[in-house]
């Protein structure tokens, strides 16, 4: 295993940051109903013990263990998950009902340094990722998207991915409640919607259905919540008659049969909505979509091993080659230095995209190409574009613009923090000295817009309707912890911090696999 290292560096200027702590209703436990027994066997003494089945939800969280309470008497917790406790108590106690308690309290992060832009939003992006935890009467927690999805409560795929990095830091086991309920929405076949509801009888819209980009977000999220939590238990789990472990396989089994010319790379259909460009169609093989494929497929032949399956983990990981040779034989433009953004029916499309650096990030890009690819993802910054107006304002999600659809509006020429969130990752992780404009400039342009709103979904020079409290916005903060301190676990739970990219920075009370830590990094 590596060696964890933590940098443990004396800031003299910095002035001392406290852990921040709040209870929080979403820990609270809810009991369903409880059967009690009689146990006269196996004590020492010879009497008996009333034993106590307890069903319900939230029962654990990152404070520790629940305690039961029947009558006067604290019982002894034998087994206890998110929706069962097991406990003993005594003989007297077994017509009592018993009460579950738990910490409901919330510890979250911090970050001071000498970036007053970069310490508010990562304040700001703490604050969302925990408004968008939210509970159904039943006391059923998930994560939401923003406050504007919730007319219909649903979740969805990709928006829960980039969300949980941060929750993740926070109280990981809504987390593992999100994957429990996004594995409902995964059909039989592997198909995998946008979004899927709350309410697993809930309404549905037609435009959730199947998209490309869904399965494999879905197998990230449960990779990652493993190793930042260590808990596996959560791959046998069984939603809808197969263990999470088998819906991962089955979601990018769907995907390779999607593959309809045999060059293994998934097709949309023409003009298709079917990924997170939900407003403008593209058709055939789309970079982005391969990526992420790709990277589901490292991920599970990790996950495989774990799970002690060698002929799994070594069918994913030849797949997984394949697909890497034919993603940048077919899509690397050499005379660009840059990859098509699609390619369908044998004609490919030329335009740069944030969603590029996914492939640098998810190493994806051969390593002779990266630094070009990285120089062709300056065009997309309004700063050093000529081409592109208003001056300087943020990164572009694409450039040149889509013809037909109203420019620096919604998907067509705005900047999208997320996406912000993947370009900045990739050059803090290959130490690329170009990542605090993509990592901030978003929410500086936002800020100087007046507007008010608070991680909006996009930012644009010529339209604020940009939303407000879009959790996936939080992705930028999660990129500078993950690949700017190098706080971001393996499988065995071993990092190695970095020296800070920005100065001096003091991070405090991360969750990484029950251990809250600090890192003082110069």
């Amino acid at each position: 295993m590596k060696r964890l290292w933590i940098i443990f560096n004396t800031l003299v200027f910095l002035s001392p940051s406290f852990a921040q702590a709040q209870t929080a209703d979403f820990l609270d436990p809810v009991v369903d109903g409880f059967k009690s027994s009689l146990i006269c066997t196996g004590w020492d003494d010879g009497g008996c013990r009333s034993m106590f089945l307890i069903a319900g939800k939230n029962f654990l969280n990152s404070n520790g263990s629940p305690g039961v309470k029947v009558g006067n008497e604290w019982a002894d917790v034998l087994r206890a998950t998110s929706t069962l406790i097991v406990a003993i108590a005594s003989e007297a106690s077994l017509e009592k009902a018993p009460i579950v308690s738990v910490d409901t309290t919330v510890n979250t992060p911090s970050l001071v340094s000498t970036d007053e832009v970069l310490d508010a939003m990562f304040e700001d992006s703490v604050q969302v990722a925990l408004n968008a935890i939210e509970q159904t009467d039943d006391g059923t927690r998930y994560i939401s998207a923003g406050p504007k999805y919730n007319d219909v409560p649903r979740i969805y795929y990709r928006d829960s991915y980039w969300t949980a990095g941060m929750i993740l830091m926070i109280e990981p086991y809504v987390v593992r409640d999100q994957i429990l309920l996004l594995a409902q929405g995964i059909q039989a076949n592997g198909s995998v919607p946008s979004a899927t509801p709350v309410d697993p009888d809930g309404y549905r819209l037609d435009l959730w259905d199947d998209h490309f980009d869904s399965g494999p977000y879905f197998d990230m999220l449960v990779y990652d919540y493993v190793r930042f939590t260590g808990d596996t238990s959560i791959l046998s789990e069984r939603v809808n008659g197969r263990t999470i472990f088998t819906a991962m396989e089955d979601v990018l089994s769907y995907l390779s049969t999607r593959d309809t010319d045999g060059d293994l790379l998934p097709e949309k259909p023409a003009n298709s909505l079917q990924d997170w460009l939900d407003s403008i169609p593209r058709s055939g093989e789309v970079l982005s979509n391969q990526v992420l494929y790709y990277r589901a497929l490292r991920n599970l032949v990790e996950i495989s091993e774990l799970m002690d399956k060698p002929s799994h983990a070594l069918a994913f990981h030849r797949q997984s080659l394949l697909l890497r040779f034919q993603i940048n034989g077919i899509f690397w433009n050499e005379e660009d230095g840059m990859y098509f953004e699609s390619c369908h029916a044998g004609v490919c499309v030329e335009r740069v995209t944030n969603e590029f650096a996914l492939a640098i990030l998810y190493e994806v890009v051969w390593p002779q190409n990266r630094d070009r690819l990285f120089e062709s993802l300056l065009r997309l910054e309004s700063v050093r574009n000529d081409e592109i107006p208003f001056g300087d304002w943020g990164v572009l999600n694409a450039w040149p613009l889509y013809d037909g659809f109203t420019p620096y509006d919604y998907q067509n020429g705005t900047d999208w923090p997320y996406l912000d969130g993947v370009n900045a990752g990739a050059r803090l992780k290959y130490n690329n000295d170009d990542w605090h404009y993509p990592l901030t400039r978003w929410w500086s342009f936002n800020e100087e817009q007046g507007s008010g709103r608070v991680l909006p979904e996009y930012v644009s020079p010529v339209d604020e309707d940009g939303g407000n409290e879009q959790a996936w916005s939080v992705n930028p903060a999660v990129s500078f912890v993950r690949y700017g301190l190098g706080v971001d676990p393996d499988l065995d739970g071993a990092y190695t911090t970095k020296h800070s990219p920005n100065g001096e920075v003091l991070l405090e009370n991360v969750l990484v696999r029950g251990h809250r830590i600090s890192v003082n990094a110069q």
